[in-house]
């Protein structure tokens, strides 16, 4: 009698990464991240977001993270795959190759007023800096859908508005 080959599931690595900018819309993370799985809002602390590179896509500034001390900056932890990681590395063509770089970063995951939250360690990217540019009001509307679509805080919403060009 033959016996059925043992079929091994084969552990794919996955990466805790946290995202904070225009791929949190729905539509850009299934396109850079097909695999990601929500795990939940966080911030880091002591950052804000600067627009240090230029997006051809979205012919304006695009945000990246930059220390900021008393400041923070709110996202979506996701569990991707090493596949999505080398997909978002690519920036769909926006910027030059290797504008971005992964950094490990320390977040909190979102908690009720007055808990203390545990550090969690996660990846992320951040801009190589080629200088200080503007988004423009259809970057951060794009922004925002994917901001309200994850329920992020009202605090992070006021943000984004308040980054809109001035007329």
């Amino acid at each position: 009698r033959l016996d059925k080959p043992k079929r091994h599931s084969v552990q794919v690595p996955r990466v805790k990464y946290f995202i904070y900018s225009e791929t949190l819309h729905p539509n850009q993370l299934k396109e850079r991240a097909p695999e990601a799985t929500f795990l939940h809002r966080a911030y880091l602390s002591d950052h804000t977001l600067t627009f240090p590179r230029w997006s051809s896509q979205w012919r304006c500034g695009m945000a990246s993270l930059t220390p900021s001390v008393g400041d923070r900056v709110w996202g979506v932890v996701f569990d991707i795959t090493q596949e999505d990681l080398k997909i978002l590395d690519q920036y769909g063509d926006e910027v030059p190759a290797n504008a971005f770089r992964h950094s490990t970063i320390n977040v909190y995951p979102e908690h009720e007023e007055g808990q203390t939250p545990d550090k969690e360690m996660v990846t992320t990217h951040i801009a190589k800096p080629a200088g200080k540019f503007k988004p423009q009001d259809h970057y951060i509307d794009f922004v925002l859908t994917g901001i309200k679509h994850w329920k992020l805080p009202q605090e992070c919403i006021d943000w984004w508005e308040d980054q809109r060009p001035r007329r």
